[in-house]
């Protein structure tokens, strides 16, 4: 079976329609009918998205029954810098899987996003040193050295460095909310 042919069976089994499988993708109708019928490629990024709508694993999507242990070395981390944000190393295998994990280094008094954000999925992030300020809502914790948090990611929530130094943290959320396609720097 192909890849078109799974997406087309996995979308008919979730009642979808081109169109809505369309809307919810923002990839255009013909460009799905295209893929489903083998008359286009997909790219890594198209792939992502219609893996997310059809709440499908990519893996599944291009017949891989499950996967093998994959070494990520240290000096060959995907790297990510969005303006002036810190560098978010991506520690997991960067494409394909329902876990992403990652490390960033937080300047002093840094926020992560400009307010509260949301994502699918859970969260969660350990402080390897210094300290971080977590607020969800109502709720709100300083985290040191060696703590960590579970968090609802559909729920607005702000992450902050509380420290006057820079402060490391290991983040890991499901489903990956960070795809280093275009802003990977291999260092």
């Amino acid at each position: 079976m192909t890849v078109g042919q799974r997406i087309k069976e996995k979308r008919k089994e979730m009642k979808l329609t081109i169109p809505k499988l369309a809307e919810s993708t923002g990839l255009s109708r013909g460009f799905i009918s295209q893929v489903e019928n083998d008359k286009a490629s997909l790219s890594l990024g198209s792939l992502q998205k219609i893996s997310l709508a059809l709440e499908t694993p990519v893996k599944l999507l291009i017949g891989e029954e499950g996967f093998t242990p994959e070494v990520i070395k240290k000096e060959a981390r995907p790297k990510i810098r969005i303006g002036t944000e810190p560098d978010i190393e991506i520690l997991s295998t960067p494409f394909g899987r329902k876990l992403q994990v990652m490390q960033a280094v937080l300047p002093p008094g840094y926020q992560a996003g400009n307010c509260a954000h949301t994502h699918e999925g859970e969260e969660w992030i350990l402080v390897m040193n210094g300290k971080v300020k977590v607020t969800q809502g109502d709720f709100t914790a300083i985290l040191g050295e060696g703590d960590s948090i579970h968090l609802d990611g559909t729920k607005p929530h702000l992450c902050q460095n509380a420290s006057d130094q820079p402060t490391t943290i290991i983040v890991a959320v499901t489903p990956p909310a960070m795809i280093p396609v275009s802003k990977i720097e291999q260092k």
